[in-house]
């Protein structure tokens, strides 16, 4: 006889839920059901889409850190290109202990095929990236506090347990853009629960629903809630 299944603990707010190795929805999931191609490796997987141009790839858990101590082990590197086997325009990365919703939302986003949401020409994964802003509006829709020092913009969630940082950089004597740091802290310390990063030229679009993903409000599951050290958390447990 099967073991009886415990319902899940719901979580919120998602970016103090941790990792989930029972997620129902991963970023592999996203990209299969988009029509990626996988191949697997004893290292990692790496996924490409139909036309060659989007790329993933997953490693694997690691018991040790290759890049030194205290260093985050990343675990997702999205990139595209304009021409297959060409250098990769922008980057983002996800360390491991990143929630598996926000890695699968941005996974979404980015295999998403509908028309490029702007007026440039090709496809929107390689639009170039308009003024950070654009990109934090979901952040300022709920209410998270804008610092801005130092050529850098950080947005706070509440209690300053979650940043999403855009530092901008001089382009040929202009303004130009930006790139990006998303991360969760522990509540008691210093402690980094998870982290993303995304290079310069990520297109806006990206950024703006990876910003939706870490403000969704909507309850996650997990069968173990997460340290009482997390945070100030919202956790029910349905019958």
């Amino acid at each position: 006889m099967a073991p009886p299944t415990t319902p899940p603990y719901l979580i919120v707010p998602r970016y103090l839920a941790g990792p989930d190795p029972d997620a129902t929805t991963t970023a592999a999931d996203v990209l299969k059901a988009a029509g990626w191609y996988a191949e697997q490796t004893p290292d990692h997987t790496d996924y490409t889409d139909p036309g060659g141009l989007r790329q993933a790839r997953h490693l694997p858990d690691q018991e040790t850190d290759p890049t030194g101590p205290g260093q985050p082990l990343m675990a997702w590197e999205f990139t595209a290109s304009p021409v297959p086997g060409t250098p990769a325009v922008w980057t983002v990365w996800f360390c491991r202990d990143t929630p598996p919703e926000i890695i699968a939302a941005f996974a979404a986003a980015l295999a998403d095929d509908t028309p490029a949401p702007g007026p440039g020409a090709g496809p929107h994964y390689l639009q170039p990236p308009a003024p950070p802003e654009q990109a934090t509006t979901p952040l300022a829709a709920v209410g998270w506090t804008r610092e801005v020092g130092n050529g850098d913009t950080a947005w706070y969630g509440p209690h300053k347990q979650a940043v999403v940082v855009a530092t901008r950089l001089p382009e040929k004597g202009r303004r130009g853009a930006a790139n990006w740091l998303c991360a969760a802290r522990r509540a008691t310390d210093t402690t980094v629960l998870w982290l993303a990063l995304a290079s310069r030229r990520t297109p806006t679009h990206l950024i703006a629903a990876l910003c939706r993903a870490i403000t969704d409000p909507t309850p996650v599951p997990r069968r173990t809630p997460p340290s009482p050290a997390t945070g100030a958390l919202t956790i029910t447990h349905p019958a």
